[in-house]
């Protein structure tokens, strides 16, 4: 489990699904990477190419290693980036929408995008594993806690009115 994560588990608070970025992301740079030092072995100046592309691959791995969501039973979490963080904590009462969007490649490989919208702004979260399982269990997961949440509510109305009666 991501360190951030645990960090961020609360008291009576469960974890339910967590997941990353998916393998592939790191295809494209590889692709590029290899085909810049073919020129760069036929044209000698197309080695700050290679340099560029290995700085694009270095970043998309750092992206890889160190992007997560996650959520509980309670709320939603997520994490990217390493020097340059960006960091979402959102009870699950203030989630709005969730959206995953994926191309041909990313139903093949199973990847794709995930949009989250909460009261305060809108989330993108790019490349990640089985988005299409995470947007069910949360959007699952948000139900059950609307619902636990009106029958605590009820049982306490029940309760107010049982201590009026008396």
């Amino acid at each position: 489990m991501s360190r951030y994560i645990q960090q961020n588990i609360g008291k009576n608070e469960e974890l339910i699904l967590m997941v990353k970025p998916h393998w592939i992301a790191l295809l494209p740079p590889i692709t590029l990477l290899v085909i810049a030092l073919i020129v760069t072995i036929q044209h000698p100046i197309a080695l700050i190419l290679f340099f560029v592309f290995l700085i694009a691959l270095i970043s998309t791995t750092i992206n890889l290693l160190t992007t997560v969501l996650a959520f509980s039973n309670k709320k939603v979490m997520c994490k990217t980036g390493l020097i340059n963080t960006q960091k979402m904590d959102s009870p699950l009462n203030k989630v709005n929408n969730v959206t995953v969007t994926s191309g041909l490649f990313g139903k093949i490989f199973g990847y794709g995008n995930i949009v989250i919208t909460t009261a305060a702004e809108t989330h993108t979260y790019k490349g990640i594993k089985t988005p299409e399982k995470f947007r069910k269990a949360l959007t699952e997961q948000i139900q059950i806690f609307e619902e636990d949440k009106a029958t605590k509510q009820a049982i306490e109305m029940a309760k107010a009115m049982n201590t009026a009666k008396e």
